[in-house]
Parts: C-alpha cells; sequence; structure tokens
C-alpha cells in the first residue's frame, strides 16, 4: 500500500473518531445518537470536500444578496448576528426565524458573558441560530448570516481559520446527514433586524424570546 492511500485512511480514521466523540457528546446533551453507517458517510463526505477544497486555491464566494428575502414556500429562514460589548466585556447574538411570508415565527437576544473576538462571536451566532431553530420545532430552514468568513467554512469553500474550526465542525456535524439545511450569506444591510436583536443583549442577563411577535424594538 503506498503511502498516499496510507495518509488518505488515517486521516479518515481521525475524522470518525472525532465525529464519534462529537455524536457522543451530543448524545450527553440530550441530542440524538447517530448509526454507525450515519457518522461513517459524514466522516467521508466532509474528508472528501475538505481535500478537494484544499487541492486548489480556495474559492471565496461573494453572494450578491443585499437586502433580506423570503425563503421558498414551506421552508423557514434563520437569520444570525452578533454584538461585541469591549467594555462589559461580554458578547451577544440575536436570531430571527421567518417563514416564506416574511412572518416572524420566533425571535432569540442571547447574551455570552465572555470576551470572545469577532470571528469566534461570528460562528458562535450560526450555532446558536442552528441549535434555536432545532429547539423550537423548525427543521427545514436555510441559516443566513452576514459573516463571509463563517459562509465559506461552512460549505467548504476555504478552510476555516484555527480559532472557530471547532465551531464549524460542530454546526456541520448537528446537520446530519438527512436534515435540510442550506447556509446563505447576506449583507449587513439586510440582516440590520437581527443586528439589533444582538444589540439588545446588553441591557438583558441571559436571554428573551418572543414567539410569534415582533419584538417591539423592531416594530419602532
Amino acid at each position: 500500500m503506498s503511502d498516499s492511500y496510507k495518509e488518505k485512511d488515517a486521516e479518515l480514521v481521525v475524522t470518525m473518531a472525532w465525529a464519534m466523540w462529537f455524536n457522543r457528546n451530543e448524545v450527553w446533551h440530550g441530542g440524538r445518537k447517530k448509526s454507525a453507517e450515519a457518522l461513517f458517510q459524514w466522516s467521508h463526505q466532509y474528508l472528501q470536500e475538505f481535500q478537494e477544497a484544499n487541492q486548489a486555491d480556495p474559492i471565496l464566494v461573494v453572494p450578491q444578496v443585499v437586502g433580506w428575502s423570503p425563503p421558498p414556500t414551506a421552508r423557514y429562514k434563520v437569520n444570525v448576528d452578533d454584538a461585541i460589548f469591549s467594555a462589559q466585556k461580554s458578547t451577544g447574538v440575536g436570531v430571527m426565524i421567518r417563514d416564506s411570508n416574511g412572518q416572524v415565527i420566533v425571535a432569540l437576544s442571547r447574551k455570552f458573558n465572555a470576551p470572545l473576538v469577532a470571528l469566534e462571536v461570528e460562528a458562535k451566532a450560526f450555532e446558536v441560530g442552528l441549535e434555536f431553530a432545532r429547539d423550537v420545532g423548525v427543521q427545514d430552514f436555510i441559516l443566513e448570516g452576514d459573516s463571509l468568513v463563517v459562509y465559506n467554512a461552512l460549505y467548504g469553500f476555504s478552510t476555516p481559520p484555527s480559532m472557530i474550526t471547532s465551531i464549524v465542525w460542530g454546526i456541520l456535524m448537528s446537520c446530519g446527514p438527512l436534515d435540510r439545511i442550506d447556509f446563505s450569506h447576506v449583507k449587513m444591510q439586510g440582516n440590520r433586524l437581527t443586528h439589533l436583536l444582538a444589540k439588545h443583549t446588553l441591557g438583558i442577563a441571559d436571554y428573551l424570546t418572543w414567539m410569534e411577535e415582533t419584538p417591539y424594538f423592531l416594530e419602532q
């Protein structure tokens, strides 16, 4: 067996070991246990996409979406954004879930009492958005934010920076092989309401949610 085959086998074994470790933690925190076949398929697919992305120069995709646009019928769009409060050494994440008519299904403002750097909290926003959508029972959705770095990393167009690698892998693992979840990028102008949700965390202790209503400060 050539050295190249040995290296590929080793990479797959390492990826599968990480996938099993991550899924064990998911189960420990109330998530579902994935079958061995599902873990193998996900590991093989992720490794293949990672290797293909690194065989050539990274392709930085610059989507043209500027304003917010509704998702297709019967799907939802989960918009996420973040805010950093340096003086308070805290950060905030905003999540807004809307249907194909643009109606607000649920919104979230969540605070983190940790001095995360910009890229970390941008990735954290995508992670929180995914978890929040799952918690409220939304399965078929588009996860959208204005961080092009995180978007490219999630789609495999570029290698994620080391500080957010574990978050990106966690998001991809949580998506699972059977769920219909897509990623999208939007300009900051189209993500303004979600940014206001993130900024709202400055005045709260933990988190606030709004079910089937638009937060009053967004209506104003």
